[in-house]
């Protein structure tokens, strides 16, 4: 169905847009009354209609550009009026279908277009087309193969409902989580993600994708990173450790002969050691002995000197020097690496502290194993005469060229990295981002809900299948009908279904359609009494261009299977009618569209009154879901034409005034009072035009109902109500004479009325009958104000 129009320039429309007007919570339903003034853009929206029924815009509006918006979502505008659903049938009742169809009008000769009908009962025939009938069976009956087929279809809109919000809800998940990426900057950086770029993420996770916290936490730290220096690399070189050792056992190894020992310091190397630090304390500076007091002997030097002798002594310096050497060593190994974690980038902290571990215990080792050297030389030099003493260590020199090697390599990945930051950075964006949106699908049971879409996809192809293969009964059955029907049809038979609505319907016994000729050469007559029918008032050309068009959606309306798609326009079919045959133009629309409800939407508009009451007593349609998402609203509408100026008209929501109580009275003081509070600039071109009018006929009706005196005239009644104030009296009365029956007034009937005077008039009658009746007054405000 049609859900709402927008036009952007079409005769008196430009510029309109539907949101603005009616809202965007309100659409066409299956039934709308139009109500509009003459000359409000009525026909000009009729003609958008006839346009979409055509399939070509209307030769008076080349230029125009407009958008009609269906429940489908199609959209077809005046550039693609051609890709309009074929099974759409639009049929537009207006001046142009009386032009086309019944051209007494402007032909001469007074001939119409014929259609067929069923004619005359062919037994056979009648009899299989009444079995295919029974096949089909009716909707409205819920029975046969149309009910099927329609309860099959809804069922699977149903489906189709549930599927599309199922997808919507996901959707709007996904989305979400979308926008969330999205504008979490700083660790994803990806400015165009979007719902597409989810799907395609979701369809890459792997097991593995989902990272551990403290792994996101570490990742998250290495995006801050900038770029850092290069860093030197060690030199890798294999520590002395074994030239040291052998060194050492060189000196180990030496044997010192004294010319002339004393064996009991040989025996006691404590005693030794403590005699050679006694030399120094006393030869030369003390004659008794520092500890017992005792003089010195003699000789005692003398034995002293052979027993530490020259060579001894060379051998306790290389021994210093040797220790010195060694303890440098320790220093040197100790200050070699001095690399720090925060060197490098993050990425490689834990490596470079599982090295540098490595490196503290291989240091540790050598360290040790230099002491022990260093050990064994100090336990020489205590112990000068003692050859055996040997080191026990472990030499971790290769270790540690190893652990050099590795901090090399652990360098030059450093040194690389500043080169392919960006590139190693994205990667870790990359990782986070599939992460996220791993944890994302574990949360909302992605896998669950897509299981249960594709359940669903599978059930509705199914459906889809089984409701295509009805279909196609259905059609069979269908066009077997036609092909029965148009063996029996006959073209007579079309004028005689428009006469019998012409006499059923208005009582019209002496106009007839009458069929001349011989299919397939036949031809519709309008006659009067059996004679060719001659100056047809305009009354009867709407009585009998009606029933024609009436009898036409007939026709139309026995594909059962396209009813649905069938959109009907009937644009103000009442013209200089009496209220009697108003009813009647109604009951006919009510008998044979409103209350079988065959059509799938209907638009009604009209600038009568009369006809506007009547319109509200058709057979409201079911409740209408425009919208799969929105519930069921009542199947009925109310929209206003209004014509704001000379190439402005809107369409809107209908007043509820007129709407619900339908009379002009309502309307009338809902016109004066508008003009009463409205500023002098927007009073408004419609309302200055009609407001005599409104005036006169509001009066009438106000005043009889007061003074309901029939001897006394409107003059009378005015003078009763105003208290004979004669001022605001004439000011009335040359209101409503001149410019409301304009006689020898012509030419002021072709000028509005002041909008200054007509704001004066109004508030003059208004501000009346709120003194001398408030109630009356206030139930006439609430009305329009409901």
């Amino acid at each position: 169905m049609i859900q709402k129009i927008d036009i952007e320039k079409f005769g008196l429309f430009n510029d309109y847009q539907w949101k603005d007007s009616v809202g965007s919570k309100e659409l066409f339903r299956k039934l709308n009354i139009l109500y509009g003034r003459n000359y409000s853009g009525k026909t000009t929206l009729a003609r958008i209609f006839k346009s979409l029924q055509d399939g070509l815009i209307h030769k008076n509006y080349i230029d125009s550009k407009f958008k009609v918006t269906f429940s489908d979502g199609k959209e077809i505008t005046q550039d693609n009026i051609l890709e309009l659903d074929p099974d759409f049938k639009i049929r537009v009742y207006n001046t142009d279908f009386v032009n086309e169809n019944l051209s007494w009008l402007h032909n001469e000769d007074g001939s119409i277009k014929p259609f067929t009908i069923l004619g005359a009962k062919n037994i056979e025939l009648d009899k299989k087309i009444r079995f295919i009938e029974e096949q089909l069976g009716s909707i409205e009956e819920k029975k046969g193969i149309l009910f099927t087929h329609d309860t099959e279809t809804q069922i699977l809109d149903t489906k189709k409902t549930q599927l599309e919000q199922s997808k919507k809800s996901l959707n709007d998940k996904l989305r979400e989580k979308a926008v969330e990426i999205k504008r979490t900057s700083t660790i994803y950086n990806y400015p165009t993600y979007q719902i597409n770029t989810i799907k395609r993420d979701i369809s890459k996770i792997k097991p593995e994708t989902l990272l551990a916290d403290d792994i996101i936490f570490d990742k998250t730290r290495l995006l801050k990173e900038e770029a850092k220096n290069d860093i030197q690399k060690l030199i890798e070189k294999k520590p002395n450790f074994n030239k040291y050792f052998e060194e050492v056992n060189e000196i180990l190894f030496q044997e010192i002969r004294a010319t002339e020992t004393l064996k009991h310091l040989i025996e006691n190397a404590v005693l030794q050691e403590w005699t050679r630090k006694g030399i120094g304390l006393h030869k030369e500076i003390r004659d008794n002995c520092g500890f017992c007091g005792n003089p010195i002997p003699a000789d005692l030097w003398s034995k002293l000197d052979l027993h530490f002798n020259k060579e001894s002594e060379e051998l306790r310096n290389r021994i210093r020097i040797k220790v010195v050497a060694l303890n440098n060593a320790k220093d040197a190994i100790n200050k070699f690496v001095s690399l720090k974690k925060e060197d490098f980038y993050q990425k490689l902290h834990p490596e470079f502290e599982i090295l540098e571990e490595e490196w503290k215990i291989n240091c540790e080792s050598y360290i040790n194993a230099l002491n022990q050297l260093i050990s064994s030389l100090e336990l020489r030099e205590k112990d000068i005469f003692n050859s055996t003493i040997r080191p026990e260590c472990t030499d971790t020199s290769d270790e540690i060229l190893e652990t050099f090697t590795k901090f090399n390599e652990l360098i030059e990945e450093h040194n690389l990295s500043t080169s392919s930051l960006k590139e190693a950075q994205e990667k870790i964006r990359l990782e986070l981002r599939m992460s996220e949106v791993a944890e994302f699908v574990k949360n909302i049971e992605y896998e669950k809900h897509n299981n249960t879409l594709g359940i669903l996809e599978a059930d509705i192809q199914l459906k889809d299948t089984a409701s295509l293969l009805t279909k196609k009964k259905v059609e069979e059955l269908l066009e077997e009908k036609r092909k029965l029907e148009a063996e029996a049809k006959d073209e007579s038979k079309g004028a005689e279904l428009v006469n019998q609505h012409l006499a059923h319907y208005f009582g019209h016994e002496e106009l007839k359609l009458v069929s001349i000729g011989v299919s397939p050469d036949i031809e519709f007559k309008i006659t009067r009494d059996s004679d060719d029918a001659k100056n047809l008032s305009e009354g009867e050309c709407s009585l009998i261009s009606f029933c024609y068009f009436i009898a036409r959606m007939e026709d139309e309306m026995k594909d059962e299977l396209n009813l649905k798609k069938l959109i009907i326009y009937i644009d103000d079919p009442i013209s200089s009618l009496d209220s009697n045959h108003i009813f009647f133009m109604f009951s006919l629309i009510e008998s044979i569209i409103g209350k079988p409800k065959k059509y799938g939407q209907l638009f009604i508009s009209t600038h009568n009154l009369d006809f506007l009451k009547y319109l509200k007593k058709l057979t409201s349609p079911e409740k209408h879901q425009p919208i799969p998402t929105v519930k069921a609203v009542d199947g009925r509408q109310h929209f206003l034409i209004e014509r704001k100026d000379k190439s402005s008209t809107y369409i809107k929501l209908a007043p509820k005034y007129l709407k619900n109580y339908i009379t002009e009275f309502n309307y009338l003081f809902d016109q004066i009072h508008h003009c009463a509070n409205s500023d002098v600039e927007t009073i408004g071109h419609t309302y200055q035009y009609n407001f005599g009018n409104n005036m006169r006929k509001f009066l009438e009706a106000y005043l009889f109902y007061k003074y309901p005196n029939h001897l006394i005239g409107l003059d009378s009644r005015l003078g009763k109500f105003f208290d004979n104030d004669s001022v605001t009296i004439n000011l009335i009365n040359r209101l409503i004479n001149e410019y409301s029956h304009l006689g020898e007034n012509f030419e002021r009937g072709m000028e509005p009325i002041d909008a200054e005077a007509i704001r004066k008039i109004a508030n003059a009658v208004l501000n009346r009958i709120k003194e001398t009746d408030i109630d009356q007054y206030e139930a006439l405000v609430e009305s329009i104000n409901e």
